[in-house]
């Protein structure tokens, strides 16, 4: 019996002893359960706050007004806070600009050399000065600067349509360069549009000063005429 009661002793123990060591494993599974879910949630959110802010740097520009967006436009293109000069940073040159629509063009033919003195008219550096330099279509699609460029036919089509506003003694003057000569410099200004034609002519726009008239010509790539640079605001 005394056995017996030993053994029964031990056995109510033992049982003891399980039962708490089961009830505290329940107790904290719980717990840590809990914490684990919360961990993930909180990751969650972490991520998705990071996401929008990623967001919002990558367009910054939402939040911007019409004013402030196109500030930034000027300042992209090289153009003064007023909107009047391009700085053209590979020499230093400034050129007065117009802003037509969402566009900005060069009041003055661009100048940046490429070459030799044949840029000029009657090879005269002074000539280069006063009315710009010739430029092959080739050099011409690659001379304005960064973020300009050779406007298109369709570009010259919308910037002629209202005469009134051209600078007649502007743009008919300086003539081109021919393979065995020059235009008449006085009275007529050459320029290159982006647009080819066929294989080895691309669209030219011709201003006369005098006559207030304008010429929509295909010329040979290898002519030197000026080129107008244009810039996107938009």
């Amino acid at each position: 019996m005394e056995m017996f009661g030993i053994k029964f002793n031990r056995l109510v123990a033992a049982t003891a002893v399980l039962a708490l060591c089961c009830g505290a494993s329940f107790a904290a599974g719980p717990k840590k359960m809990g914490m684990h879910k919360m961990t993930k949630v909180s990751v969650k959110k972490t991520n998705l706050v990071h996401k929008d802010k990623a967001a919002k740097l990558e367009q910054p520009e939402q939040n911007l007004s019409e004013e402030e967006l196109f500030a930034l436009a000027l300042e992209s293109k090289n153009i003064s806070k007023d909107g009047n000069t391009l700085t053209d940073t590979r020499d230093g040159k400034t050129y007065k600009v117009e802003i037509r629509g969402d566009k900005a063009w060069m009041k003055s033919n661009l100048s940046y050399s490429l070459s030799t003195p044949k840029q000029c008219l009657l090879e005269d550096e002074g000539n280069c000065k006063k009315f710009g330099r010739f430029y092959s279509h080739k050099e011409a699609s690659k001379a304005c600067p960064n973020g300009w460029h050779l406007p298109n036919d369709g570009e010259w089509r919308d910037y002629q349509k209202d005469q009134s506003k051209l600078d007649w003694n502007n743009l008919g003057k300086g003539g081109c360069k021919d393979w065995d000569g020059y235009c008449e410099g006085d009275n007529t200004g050459h320029y290159w549009s982006a647009s080819k034609v066929k294989k080895n002519t691309a669209r030219s726009w011709e201003f006369r000063s005098m006559a207030h008239s304008i010429n929509r010509t295909d010329e040979s790539l290898s002519k030197g005429l000026y080129v107008r640079c244009v810039a996107d605001l938009r």
